[in-house]
């Protein structure tokens, strides 16, 4: 019996390898709507977007790695609706950036089943990677001459997790105050941080 071709195989630019992945993007979409992550398999995701099994493991390794994909894109769509251009670092762009983690976050944990909170930390991994790469590109297009790559990760590392925590913990918590007051108190630590780094944030 033949086996699927591993996803580092397939050419990434193609129209029909992006078609499909956004195929089984969607199904797996659609499935969490009816039915906990847990209870989802493989089979479920490939029916729902009319591919057969070989075609899902061409795509991806298993279905958390469906997962941690479709989290990314959610966030990145989440950005592209609120931020007119995401590439250059303003402090309108990093606001709306910090908004969006709290957003999203608060929705995740209104919206998501008990019985999926083993899931939790995945959705937490793939969320804060998504923003340290977010931020990392734009220290880098900020970045002074005298700024080493090093210390520009460091930075991206630190801001990330310090926008990504503050959100989790208000997420989880009682929520006395709101998402923008949050966020607007986050924006002025970050922004006093990155001042060191990338001097002032326009």
């Amino acid at each position: 019996m033949a086996t699927a071709a591993p996803a580092t195989q397939l050419n990434a630019s193609d129209p029909r390898v992006k078609r499909t992945r956004q195929l089984l993007l969607r199904a797996f979409a659609e499935l969490l709507k009816e039915k906990s992550i847990g209870s989802i398999s493989v089979q479920d995701i490939a029916e729902r977007a009319t591919v057969n099994r070989a075609t899902f493991y061409a795509h991806f390794e298993d279905k958390y790695a469906l997962m941690h994909s479709w989290i990314r894109e959610e966030f990145q769509q989440e950005l592209s609706r609120k931020v007119a251009d995401v590439s250059t670092l303003t402090v309108e762009n990093l606001r709306v950036l910090i908004l969006s983690v709290f957003d999203f976050l608060g929705s995740f944990y209104s919206t998501c089943r008990w019985s999926d909170m083993q899931f939790e930390p995945m959705f937490e991994t793939a969320m804060q990677q998504e923003l340290y790469g977010m931020l990392l590109t734009w220290l880098r297009q900020k970045r002074s001459s005298e700024a080493r790559s090093e210390r520009l990760e460091t930075a991206a590392q630190a801001i990330s997790w310090a926008i990504f925590g503050s959100a989790v913990q208000w997420s989880r918590g009682s929520r006395m105050r709101s998402a923008e007051e949050m966020s607007r108190d986050v924006l002025g630590v970050v922004t006093e941080g990155l001042s060191g780094v990338v001097g002032a944030v326009l």
